[in-house]
C-alpha cells in the first residue's frame, strides 16, 4: 500500500471524530473554494458512510455523490443537512480585525 493510500485512510478513519470533522470542514468553508470544499465534504461522508449520512440527513445516496462530484452543485440547504447529519451546524460570526 503506497504511502498515499494510508495517509487517506488514517484521514477517513479520523474524520469520524465530530472536532476533528468540524475544523476540516470549517477550514475548507474559509478558503472560499467550492472544489476543495465538496472535497472536505466527501472525505467527512466517507468517513461516517454515504449510508448514514443519507439516513441521518433524508438525501438519497446517488444525490450525496451526485453533488460532491467534480460537476455537484452543493446547495446551502443540501450542506446543511449533510453537516446536521453529521452533528455539525453552520454558523456565521464577526470577522476579525486588526484592531481586535
Amino acid at each position: 500500500m503506497s504511502e498515499g493510500t494510508s495517509f487517506n485512510n488514517y484521514l477517513i478513519e479520523r474524520l469520524r471524530d465530530p472536532l476533528l470533522a468540524c475544523h476540516f470542514i470549517a477550514e475548507a468553508i474559509e478558503e472560499n473554494d467550492s472544489e476543495y470544499l465538496k472535497v472536505a465534504l466527501g472525505d467527512v461522508v466517507k468517513a461516517y458512510g454515504v449510508g448514514e449520512i443519507s439516513e441521518k440527513s433524508g438525501l438519497n445516496r446517488q444525490t450525496i455523490y451526485k453533488m460532491l462530484s467534480e460537476d455537484g452543485d452543493l446547495t446551502h440547504k443540501n450542506l446543511v443537512a449533510i453537516l446536521n447529519a453529521i452533528g455539525l451546524e453552520l454558523t456565521v460570526k464577526p470577522k476579525k480585525t486588526a484592531a481586535s
